[in-house]
Protein backbone atom coordinates (compact mmCIF):
# COMPACT_ATOMS: atom_id res chain seq x y z
CA UNK A 1 0.00 0.00 0.00
CA UNK A 2 1.12 3.45 -1.00
CA UNK A 3 2.11 5.85 1.79
CA UNK A 4 -0.58 8.26 0.40
CA UNK A 5 -3.06 5.72 0.59
CA UNK A 6 -2.09 4.69 4.28
CA UNK A 7 -2.65 8.50 5.50
CA UNK A 8 -5.98 9.12 3.69
CA UNK A 9 -7.06 5.53 5.36
CA UNK A 10 -5.96 7.02 8.52
CA UNK A 11 -7.91 10.24 7.77
CA UNK A 12 -10.77 8.68 7.04
CA UNK A 13 -10.68 6.55 9.97
CA UNK A 14 -9.99 9.22 12.32
CA UNK A 15 -12.52 11.18 11.05
CA UNK A 16 -15.14 8.30 11.33
CA UNK A 17 -14.11 8.16 15.31
CA UNK A 18 -14.66 11.89 15.88
CA UNK A 19 -18.68 11.25 14.06
CA UNK A 20 -19.27 8.65 16.45
CA UNK A 21 -17.60 10.54 19.25
CA UNK A 22 -19.95 13.45 18.41
CA UNK A 23 -22.94 11.25 18.07
CA UNK A 24 -22.33 9.26 20.98
CA UNK A 25 -22.22 12.71 22.99
CA UNK A 26 -25.28 13.96 21.05
CA UNK A 27 -28.23 13.61 22.67
CA UNK A 28 -27.17 13.25 26.42
CA UNK A 29 -25.45 16.52 26.31
CA UNK A 30 -27.65 18.12 24.22
CA UNK A 31 -30.63 17.58 26.32
CA UNK A 32 -29.17 18.35 29.59
CA UNK A 33 -28.03 22.15 27.28
CA UNK A 34 -31.46 22.44 26.27
CA UNK A 35 -32.81 22.73 29.94
CA UNK A 36 -30.46 24.60 30.58
CA UNK A 37 -30.50 27.08 27.41
CA UNK A 38 -33.99 26.70 26.75
CA UNK A 39 -32.98 26.04 23.46
CA UNK A 40 -30.85 29.29 22.98
CA UNK A 41 -27.49 28.27 21.88
CA UNK A 42 -26.82 32.39 21.23
CA UNK A 43 -28.55 35.44 21.45
CA UNK A 44 -30.40 36.82 18.33
CA UNK A 45 -28.36 39.47 16.54
CA UNK A 46 -29.60 43.12 17.15
CA UNK A 47 -28.36 44.28 13.97
CA UNK A 48 -27.36 43.05 10.70
CA UNK A 49 -23.43 42.54 10.74
CA UNK A 50 -21.53 44.28 8.47
CA UNK A 51 -21.56 43.16 4.68
CA UNK A 52 -17.11 42.87 4.62
CA UNK A 53 -16.82 40.96 8.07
CA UNK A 54 -19.87 38.58 7.15
CA UNK A 55 -18.84 34.95 6.68
CA UNK A 56 -20.15 33.12 3.45
CA UNK A 57 -22.38 30.26 4.07
CA UNK A 58 -20.87 26.61 3.18
CA UNK A 59 -21.56 25.22 0.12
CA UNK A 60 -23.65 21.64 0.15
CA UNK A 61 -25.13 19.71 -1.74
CA UNK A 62 -29.00 19.58 -0.70
CA UNK A 63 -32.23 17.58 -1.93
CA UNK A 64 -35.64 19.37 -3.07
CA UNK A 65 -38.50 16.98 -1.87
CA UNK A 66 -39.25 15.68 -5.71
CA UNK A 67 -35.76 14.33 -4.95
CA UNK A 68 -33.27 16.85 -7.40
CA UNK A 69 -30.06 17.73 -5.72
CA UNK A 70 -29.36 21.08 -5.91
CA UNK A 71 -26.32 23.25 -4.97
CA UNK A 72 -27.26 25.63 -1.42
CA UNK A 73 -26.88 28.36 -1.15
CA UNK A 74 -28.47 29.63 -4.36
CA UNK A 75 -26.63 31.62 -6.83
CA UNK A 76 -25.97 35.14 -6.83
CA UNK A 77 -28.79 37.26 -7.90
CA UNK A 78 -31.67 34.55 -7.44
CA UNK A 79 -32.40 36.58 -4.03
CA UNK A 80 -32.39 39.68 -2.20
CA UNK A 81 -32.82 38.20 1.23
CA UNK A 82 -33.45 34.69 2.68
CA UNK A 83 -34.42 33.34 6.09
CA UNK A 84 -32.48 29.88 6.68
CA UNK A 85 -34.10 28.19 9.88
CA UNK A 86 -32.16 25.09 10.40
CA UNK A 87 -33.04 22.06 12.12
CA UNK A 88 -31.73 18.22 13.33
CA UNK A 89 -34.62 17.01 14.91
CA UNK A 90 -38.53 17.48 14.08
CA UNK A 91 -38.95 18.60 18.00
CA UNK A 92 -37.23 22.23 16.58
CA UNK A 93 -40.46 22.51 14.72
CA UNK A 94 -42.49 25.57 17.24
CA UNK A 95 -39.55 27.24 17.95
CA UNK A 96 -38.40 27.77 13.99
CA UNK A 97 -42.09 28.95 13.61
CA UNK A 98 -40.91 31.46 16.38
CA UNK A 99 -38.93 33.24 13.79
CA UNK A 100 -40.43 32.14 10.21
CA UNK A 101 -43.73 33.20 10.85
CA UNK A 102 -42.87 37.07 11.65
CA UNK A 103 -40.52 36.64 8.51
CA UNK A 104 -43.84 35.65 6.23
CA UNK A 105 -45.47 38.08 7.16
CA UNK A 106 -43.28 40.91 7.59
CA UNK A 107 -41.90 40.30 4.35
CA UNK A 108 -44.96 39.74 2.20
CA UNK A 109 -44.73 41.33 -1.27
CA UNK A 110 -40.86 42.08 -1.18
CA UNK A 111 -39.56 40.23 -4.63
CA UNK A 112 -36.40 38.83 -3.81
CA UNK A 113 -37.27 37.53 -0.44
CA UNK A 114 -36.99 33.80 0.61
CA UNK A 115 -37.75 31.55 3.12
CA UNK A 116 -35.74 27.99 3.47
CA UNK A 117 -36.52 25.60 6.11
CA UNK A 118 -32.90 22.74 6.29
CA UNK A 119 -33.55 19.71 7.74
CA UNK A 120 -29.65 18.01 8.58
CA UNK A 121 -30.06 14.52 8.55
CA UNK A 122 -26.88 12.95 9.88
CA UNK A 123 -27.84 9.48 10.63
CA UNK A 124 -26.40 7.30 8.12
CA UNK A 125 -29.64 4.81 8.01
CA UNK A 126 -31.95 7.73 7.50
CA UNK A 127 -29.80 8.53 4.22
CA UNK A 128 -30.76 4.96 2.68
CA UNK A 129 -34.21 3.96 1.13
CA UNK A 130 -36.82 3.61 1.72
CA UNK A 131 -36.15 6.30 5.20
CA UNK A 132 -34.58 8.79 2.56
CA UNK A 133 -37.43 8.85 0.73
CA UNK A 134 -39.94 9.06 3.90
CA UNK A 135 -38.16 12.45 4.97
CA UNK A 136 -38.02 13.96 1.37
CA UNK A 137 -41.56 13.16 1.35
CA UNK A 138 -42.51 15.04 4.74
CA UNK A 139 -41.43 18.60 2.80
CA UNK A 140 -44.07 17.55 -0.33
CA UNK A 141 -46.73 19.78 0.39
CA UNK A 142 -50.31 20.09 -1.37
CA UNK A 143 -51.35 23.50 -3.63
CA UNK A 144 -51.66 26.53 -1.79
CA UNK A 145 -54.89 27.57 -0.94
CA UNK A 146 -56.25 30.71 -3.36
CA UNK A 147 -55.88 32.86 0.15
CA UNK A 148 -52.53 31.69 0.04
CA UNK A 149 -51.16 31.78 -3.40
CA UNK A 150 -49.52 34.91 -2.41
CA UNK A 151 -47.74 34.17 0.48
CA UNK A 152 -44.40 34.10 1.00
CA UNK A 153 -43.78 30.35 0.52
CA UNK A 154 -41.58 27.63 2.69
CA UNK A 155 -38.65 26.23 0.69
CA UNK A 156 -38.18 22.85 2.39
CA UNK A 157 -34.07 21.29 1.70
CA UNK A 158 -32.44 18.61 2.96
CA UNK A 159 -28.93 17.51 3.59
CA UNK A 160 -27.86 14.02 4.49
CA UNK A 161 -24.62 13.24 5.69
CA UNK A 162 -21.94 14.19 7.82
CA UNK A 163 -22.39 17.93 8.68
CA UNK A 164 -19.42 19.50 10.68
CA UNK A 165 -18.45 22.21 8.31
CA UNK A 166 -21.98 23.91 8.44
CA UNK A 167 -22.19 23.22 12.14
CA UNK A 168 -18.91 24.71 12.99
CA UNK A 169 -18.79 27.65 10.90
CA UNK A 170 -22.77 28.42 12.19
CA UNK A 171 -22.36 27.99 15.41
CA UNK A 172 -24.52 25.20 16.07
CA UNK A 173 -23.57 23.13 19.37
CA UNK A 174 -27.20 20.96 19.93
CA UNK A 175 -28.62 19.16 17.77
CA UNK A 176 -32.22 19.62 19.69
CA UNK A 177 -33.23 23.62 19.32
CA UNK A 178 -33.12 24.96 16.17
CA UNK A 179 -31.46 27.96 14.43
CA UNK A 180 -32.31 30.71 12.45
CA UNK A 181 -30.30 32.94 10.23
CA UNK A 182 -30.22 35.87 7.30
CA UNK A 183 -28.41 35.50 3.90
CA UNK A 184 -27.90 37.65 1.83
CA UNK A 185 -27.67 37.86 -1.89
CA UNK A 186 -24.26 36.81 -1.83
CA UNK A 187 -24.39 33.99 0.16
CA UNK A 188 -23.32 35.92 3.81
CA UNK A 189 -24.35 35.05 6.72
CA UNK A 190 -25.36 38.88 7.99
CA UNK A 191 -28.04 37.90 11.27
CA UNK A 192 -28.46 35.21 13.16
CA UNK A 193 -31.00 33.43 16.22
CA UNK A 194 -31.33 30.68 17.79
CA UNK A 195 -34.35 28.73 19.90
CA UNK A 196 -37.69 30.36 20.62
CA UNK A 197 -37.98 33.99 19.61
CA UNK A 198 -39.11 36.67 21.50
CA UNK A 199 -41.37 39.11 20.69
CA UNK A 200 -38.95 41.70 20.45
CA UNK A 201 -36.35 39.53 19.12
CA UNK A 202 -39.18 38.63 15.83
CA UNK A 203 -39.57 42.08 15.23
CA UNK A 204 -36.35 43.02 15.06
CA UNK A 205 -35.52 40.08 12.73
CA UNK A 206 -38.22 41.35 10.55
CA UNK A 207 -36.52 44.95 10.66
CA UNK A 208 -33.29 43.40 9.48
CA UNK A 209 -34.46 41.40 7.22
CA UNK A 210 -36.22 44.46 5.59
CA UNK A 211 -33.32 46.32 5.53
CA UNK A 212 -31.28 43.61 4.54
CA UNK A 213 -33.65 43.67 1.62
CA UNK A 214 -33.40 47.62 0.94
CA UNK A 215 -29.63 47.07 0.74
CA UNK A 216 -29.78 44.30 -2.14
CA UNK A 217 -26.32 43.29 -1.45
Amino acid sequence: MKLFEIFDKEKAQERKREIQEEMKRGYFDDFKDLKETQGRMFQASEQLSPAGTSPHLPAMAVMEPGGAEVMFPPPQGSLRVALLCIAFRAGAEDKLQSWSEPYRDGLQGCTGARWFDLSLVESPVMSIWPFKQMILRSGVTGPAAPSEVCLLQREPIFHFGDATEIRRALGMTNRLTGYAYLIDGKGRVRWRGSGQATAAEAENLVSCARELHSAGD
